[in-house]
């Protein structure tokens, strides 16, 4: 076996140890190039051979200007000439460091009507550039003047930030809850509270203080990561003011506070894993623990929490959590385990539960939690909930709702929950109580007036494919994102009311056929980013994008047996990446596959998934993976090309009928197209993995 991997941003040498061992050994021209700042884990990543250690330069004058300039005013010839000379003597005394040049110039860059301002800067980092004595005290100076600058609701967030292990990916939809749990959101009057917080995150790295780590195809930012220099700078600064307090029992631990606010606990082994002593825990207002379940703290300690982030795993099936009933001021809950939770039989009295989030599976859902006054997000793994959920007025998010075990009356009590934002459905099995449940959901969907997100999904290997023409036909107006997933929802043909959804970002549906006109329906969603068809029949015409048609689309995921796909000039001028699922035929013709490739001026990626028919040979495959070679060829930058084969699935359709419901009157409005629904497609589909 020959590989070359690459390993970016080590920090310590246990780290390198782990993954070291992982590679097989062997004299094959192998290799394993690695980046760290520390100089101890570069010698011992080459066994302390200093000629394979390559030392980064800083970057050149010009350079440095160039990054600084950029970042600031786009380019220096934005810049005015009074601040022309003082960027120079800033960029100077960066020092070449690229993180450094970035979290001064990001910073700088809302103050560029302030010369004053600018002057203070190359003072202080002047100072700073003489009485540093390594670059990594001159960085880590810089860091400390980017922290001072923040206004004081920024530090106290960004502090948060050593709740979290070093290095993890941290999510900004989790971290802003917490925040706000906390009490750290300044209210204003007239502003969404969540608004607030996700403003707080995005200047955090409009700031340059936190790096993006995951974006949408909008370049919204999902998550973050913190540069381990930054951590350190806010660790110190938070050990100081007795912020937070961080455990780490595969590390030496320093004195400890008597008065903990917030504790951060990591346990990998039971061979290290003490109970904290000397410290008082009963004023708490976070518990983040990570690690195996027998070293939790017992939570009756915790009497002040607001925030509980519990990962854990072990040897043992089941984590009691009955005992959280007792914590009255819960505000944000999380959970995430392989085992078997056991919840409380009583939970109302969290009066102040925000978020209960349980990424586990569990053993039982507290029947009066419908009661809960505030509770705005709940996230729970395909349980079946209490009756009258329709209680839950307050919730924003629901995730995950499974049709085929919930009982029709908490369906249609979907219809009293007018807050919603994000609806998380999914289905496991075919039954009654499923037909059922989709008719009542179509009728509650009309009442969603704030809706944002919509996600029908499966979540099991055998999965329905069913007819939802006559099932949904009005979702609200102000959707930004639809799935209705393979294989579960299919559409006859595109539903007329999806040119109505003006504000759709990210639309995925699934069609038994495709006509040009439905491909012009879409076009009219100006805000589309995010576009998967996927196509039952096979194309009989060449669908055409038009000349300026989805003008912001970043990604386009299209299957369909036989692909005929036309771009005209200036389609699809943002497009970035382009994935196509097909079959490959004996004896097809593949010359007009993606005709008019060469005019996705943007195009980054295309990804090919290709299915064998039971006619096709050898020289059908070698044929189709040729005409996607060539089509790459005709754009004017070559982009990522990866092909792969697949397993293609057929569809075996059954009709199953679908009786009215006594009691429930089938027509509200315009929901539903028809007094009563005479049938829905259902097909059984065993999903083969590949």
């Amino acid at each position: 076996m020959r590989y070359f991997i690459l390993i970016d941003d080590l920090w310590e040498t246990s780290s390198w140890d782990i993954v070291s061992s992982a590679f097989p050994k062997g004299e094959c021209c192998c290799r394993v190039l690695t980046t760290t700042n520390i100089e101890e884990v570069a010698l011992e990543c080459c066994d302390y051979q200093y000629d394979d250690i390559y030392k980064m330069k800083p970057l050149s004058r010009d350079d440095s200007a160039n990054l600084f300039f950029s970042s600031v005013f786009g380019s220096e010839h934005n810049c005015s000439e009074e601040l022309k000379n003082v960027s120079y003597e800033i960029v100077r005394n960066c020092g070449g460091l690229p993180l450094g040049i970035m979290s001064i110039a990001r910073f700088l860059a809302n103050e560029v009507e302030t010369l004053e301002l600018w002057q203070h800067v190359k003072k202080l980092l002047s100072f700073s550039t003489a009485t540093s004595h390594t670059s990594e005290d001159m960085l880590r100076n810089i860091v400390c003047l980017c922290y001072k600058s923040l206004p004081r609701h920024l530090k106290t967030c960004l502090q948060y930030l050593t709740m979290y292990p070093e290095g993890c990916i941290i999510w900004k939809a989790d971290l802003v809850k917490q925040w706000t749990a906390e009490g750290f959101i300044r209210e204003t009057e007239g502003e969404d509270t969540n608004a607030v917080a996700d403003s707080y995150f995005d200047e955090l790295v409009s700031r340059g203080i936190v790096q993006p780590n995951r974006k949408t195809y909008s370049d919204e930012v999902l998550s973050c990561t913190v540069h381990h220099m930054v951590f350190d700078v806010i660790k110190g600064i938070s050990i100081e003011e007795n912020f937070t307090t961080a455990l780490d029992y595969s590390q030496s631990i320093t004195k400890l506070p008597f008065k903990v606010r917030r504790l951060s606990l990591h346990v990998s082994n039971t061979k290290y894993a003490t109970k904290p002593s000397n410290i008082s825990l009963s004023q708490a207002r976070s518990l983040n623990f990570y690690g195996l379940a027998g070293c939790l703290p017992s939570t009756l300690e915790f009497k002040q929490l607001r925030v509980l982030i519990l990962q854990l795993w072990g040897d043992q099936e089941e984590f009691d959590l009955r005992g959280i009933f007792r914590l009255l001021q819960l505000r944000y809950v999380q959970v995430t385990t392989d085992m078997i939770v056991k919840l409380p039989a009583n939970i109302q009295r969290l009066q102040y539960l925000e978020t209960l989030q349980l990424n586990a599976r569990v053993e039982n859902v507290p029947s009066d939690i419908v009661h809960l006054p505030k509770l705005l997000h709940f996230r729970l793994r395909d349980v079946t909930l209490p009756d009258n959920i329709g209680c839950m007025v307050s919730l924003c998010t629901l995730e995950s709702l499974d049709l085929s075990n919930n009982s029709e009356q908490n369906v249609w009590g979907l219809g009293e929950m007018t807050n919603l934002q994000d609806l998380h459905l999914n289905c496991s099995e075919l039954s009654d109580c499923l037909k059922r449940n989709l008719t009542a959901l179509a009728s509650s969907l009309g009442k969603f007036g704030k809706l944002r997100t919509l996600v029908l999904a499966p979540s099991s290997g055998t999965s329905m494919y069913m007819d939802c023409s006559r099932v949904v036909s009005s979702p609200p107006l102000s959707l930004q994102r639809l799935e209705l997933l393979p294989p579960i929802c299919i559409f006859s043909r595109l539903p007329e009311w999806i040119g109505q959804l003006k504000k759709l970002r990210i639309l995925k549906i699934v069609v038994r056929e495709l006509l040009s006109s439905d491909v012009h329906s879409l076009a009219m969603l100006q805000e589309l980013n995010v576009l998967s068809l996927d196509v039952q029949q096979s194309l009989e015409e060449t669908i055409v994008f038009n000349h300026k048609a989805f003008p912001v689309l970043r990604y386009f995921k299209f299957r369909c047996a036989v692909v005929r796909l036309a771009f005209q000039a200036e389609a699809m001028p943002n497009l970035q990446k382009l994935k196509i699922e097909f079959k490959a035929h004996s004896g097809e013709q593949y010359g007009d596959m993606l005709a008019g490739i060469e005019h996705l001026l943007n195009l980054q990626e295309i990804i090919g998934r290709i299915g064998a028919a039971a006619d096709a040979e050898e020289s059908d495959k070698t044929a189709t993976e040729s005409a996607l070679s060539d089509a790459t060829k005709k754009l004017s930058s070559i982009p990522r090309f990866n092909i792969r084969w697949i397993h293609w699935v057929e569809e075996d359709v059954r009709v199953f009928p679908i009786l009215d419901l006594p009691g429930r009157s089938s027509s509200s409005g315009n929901l539903l197209q028809s007094p009563v629904f005479s049938y829905i497609n259902i097909t059984i589909v065993q999903m083969r993995s590949t």
